[in-house]
């Protein structure tokens, strides 16, 4: 699976990045020196300031211009740490993070035995009781609300249109990207199965892991049926 890259980082590093890294490093409550696992990474927004902050962090994805720009970013910040493109089918860590996350909605674009066998391979890169933080779309929230956004880039340049529909549990995404200059238009569309909380806490138990906190946004509000993300904290099963 690949991801599109839509306008450029810096429209993405103002959109709260701060107050999330908080929020994850908050829930983690981990020491500098520990490792860290950013599946699916993207930009490298969350990773590079983790390393930042001492922590050592490997940030995997499996597009490579996504990984490139990241790669530019971390130099600039200079900070040291790993990239690595790879399918997260594909993990083959063992024992090697105190943590993995698994940032905004970056989980589902599999079949269920698929999804299911991530999760296994996450719990395989655990270290011993580690974390395993993931942020997903609440699929009950999802159900009775839209999730249809409209963004314009802070350049001027850029205009985003993003619509998603929800189905039997699988939900469409649908973007399109204008661009104010020169007019042109570019469409993408992908799906990714919705899962509600009793669904990922049997995968989560099936694979090893015990959920020991859900959260329903990035300011620490408890999660329900009403809030838009449900963020999952959980533990490796000794």
């Amino acid at each position: 699976m690949t991801r599109e890259v839509i306008g450029d980082y810096k429209a993405y590093s103002l959109a709260g990045t701060d107050r999330e890294v908080r929020f994850i490093t908050d829930v983690l409550n981990l020491n500098p020196g520990q490792s860290i696992l950013d599946l699916y990474c993207g930009y490298g927004r969350h990773a590079i300031e983790l390393a930042k902050q001492g922590f050592v962090v490997t940030g995997v994805d499996a597009t490579k211009d996504f990984l490139d720009i990241a790669a530019q970013k971390a130099k600039e910040a200079n900070v040291n740490m790993a990239f690595e493109q790879k399918d997260m089918r594909d993990l083959d860590y063992e024992q090697q993070f105190a943590a993995v996350i698994n940032m905004f909605a970056a989980f589902g674009y599999f079949t269920d035995d698929e999804n299911a066998n991530i999760i296994k391979l996450v719990a395989k890169a655990l270290q011993p009781e580690g974390l395993f933080l993931i942020d997903l779309l609440n699929k009950d929230w999802m159900l009775r609300n839209s999730l249809n956004r409209y963004w314009r880039h802070p350049s001027g340049e850029y205009v985003l249109s993003y619509k998603v529909e929800l189905e039997k549990g699988i939900a469409t995404m649908k973007r399109q990207l204008i661009n104010q200059v020169t007019g042109a238009k570019t469409q993408y569309e992908f799906v990714l199965r919705a899962y509600s909380l009793p669904e990922m806490a049997d995968i989560f138990s099936y694979c090893g892991l015990s959920v020991i906190a859900t959260y329903g946004g990035f300011d620490g509000r408890a999660y329900s049926s009403e809030t838009p993300r449900m963020i999952i904290l959980a533990k490796k099963i000794p």
